[in-house]
């Protein structure tokens, strides 16, 4: 299994996701904004973000720029889940490996993380 970080600002959706991510046997752990999942990506080991593009302090993009601009971070993989359809390219341009737009069923963001954790722990199963 993984450990993931939601970077979600909906109290109820950030703990949604953790909730079902958990049951699933992933390590979670979260937070509303983006300069604290910075702080997060430099103190733990995260194998797995999840993100939402409008947060309160900056943009869920900032994050992604950062990280793809540094070398220890740019091979994370991101989720990003957002209410802005139109955002789709360049969100990936900047590196997330899946977008998902809201309202999301949540079998699909645990089915997505269950298939990272396999890439990323390969002869392992789930």
């Amino acid at each position: 299994m993984v450990t993931v970080l939601v970077v979600e600002d909906d109290p109820d959706l950030r703990y949604l996701y953790a909730a079902a991510l958990t049951r699933h046997g992933h390590t979670v752990t979260s937070t509303p904004e983006t300069i604290p999942a910075l702080l997060e990506l430099t103190n733990r080991a995260i194998d797995v973000i999840v993100l939402d593009l409008a947060l309160p302090d900056l943009p869920g993009t900032r994050l992604l720029e950062f990280m793809r601009d540094d070398p220890r971070l740019r091979s994370i993989p991101v989720i990003v889940i957002s209410g802005q359809h139109t955002s789709e390219e360049r969100v990936l341009a900047l590196g997330a490996v899946e977008f998902i737009t809201k309202p999301i069923r949540m079998h699909a963001l645990v089915a997505v993380i269950d298939r990272l954790a396999q890439d990323l722990s390969p002869g392992e199963q789930p």
